[in-house]
């Protein structure tokens, strides 16, 4: 019994310490596989007589203005985890001295908290902070490694089996600690001018290179001749364009996207429109409507569908003349379809432009 008792705790504690009788004993009756085998370990007597135990060792109490239950041996309805109280490591000068920069509220609230590896990370924060006015910007990693001897600390996937929580207990964040956050930049190609001035993003791989080799021999994309092509690799795009300035001038710059017609391929490009307002980006609204005169579709795998991101598409379709279109998308979208924009290949854009 005490074992199930102790799970629960374990599993269902560790965030809010307290927890309902009932709760409680359903857990007990569903981890030890139903009621008859409850009633095998004791059923509820026994389970009176070890939490009983538990109160007499003060693992838990009663929260005594609760209700009690109407059983034959009566226990209060809400309970809760004991704790013992943890006194503060910390002495009150030195938490003085470092508050003119930092705020200590959470670590005087939580004195579990201070502990030797924290002071050891605040003084580093401090320090850094005292100097912030004339230190440069760094990556997360690089600042990580400064300040907490270790570049994966705030970024790791595995951080949850840490405590990594200093800024936050802080009220700091990355910008505080002059960090930035970089992704990967996108893979892109240059045909050789020196200002860029018009982009095409690709959602897929095939289609890029497509592309590249069309515009390679002076053959132009939907009537237009690009200076660049971005590889956007899926939804990794709405990340990494923020390296758009490492190529061109954002706001002198027209970009024209191209992707799969279905929910994901929407998202990409509403995301990036929404994110990059500042930056000219529209739909190459020909290269879909050609796509839909193929007119093979593919049922869509389970993807996430974003009424709002079918109104961006429908609604650019419209402003571009091809309101025409609009049906047979939203039919798509109905139908859970999609068309995969690799029907538009390197020999369809040589037949297109009569090179072939």
């Amino acid at each position: 019994m005490r074992k199930y008792i102790k799970a629960f705790f374990d599993d269902k504690c560790k965030n809010n310490r307290k927890f309902e009788l009932a709760r409680l004993e359903l857990f007990i009756i569903e981890k030890c596989g139903g009621q008859s085998n409850y009633y095998e370990l004791g059923g509820y007597e026994a389970f009176y007589g070890e939490m009983q135990k538990l109160k007499d060792e003060k693992i838990i109490r009663e929260i005594a203005n609760s209700d009690s239950n109407k059983a034959k041996f009566p226990m209060k309805l809400k309970w809760t985890m004991v704790t013992s109280k943890i006194e503060a490591s910390w002495k009150d000068e030195d938490i003085i001295k470092y508050s003119d920069v930092l705020n200590f509220k959470a670590y005087i609230k939580h004195p579990e908290y201070q502990t030797k590896k924290e002071w050891e990370y605040i003084k580093n924060i401090y320090k850094f902070l005292k100097e912030k006015e004339h230190r440069q910007w760094a990556s997360v990693e690089e600042r990580c490694l400064e300040l907490f001897y270790d570049e994966k600390f705030l970024t790791d996937s595995d951080s949850g089996k840490k405590d990594n929580k200093v800024l936050k207990r802080l009220s700091l964040n990355l910008e505080d600690i002059k960090a930035k956050q970089y992704g990967e930049q996108f893979i892109y190609w240059n045909r050789g001018v020196s200002e860029i001035k018009t982009i095409i993003i690709l959602e897929n791989h095939s289609t890029f290179f497509s592309f590249k080799k069309a515009v390679q021999n002076g053959i132009k994309i939907f009537g237009i001749m690009p200076d660049a092509l971005i590889f956007g690799y899926g939804k990794k795009i709405i990340k990494s364009f923020s390296f758009l300035d490492e190529i061109a001038k954002p706001s002198e710059v027209t970009v024209y996207y191209f992707g799969d017609m279905d929910p994901d391929g929407y998202f990409i490009y509403k995301a990036l429109k929404d994110k990059y307002n500042g930056v000219n980006i529209g739909l190459l609204v020909q290269a879909y409507a050609e796509l839909i005169e193929v007119h093979k579709k593919y049922k869509s795998k389970d993807q996430q569908k974003n009424e709002a991101c079918l109104k961006c598409i429908l609604k650019e379709f419209e402003e571009k003349n091809y309101g025409n279109y609009k049906e047979y998308i939203v039919e798509l979208w109905k139908e859970n379809c999609r068309i995969p924009q690799e029907f538009i290949t390197y020999e369809y854009l040589l037949k297109r432009e009569g090179a072939v």
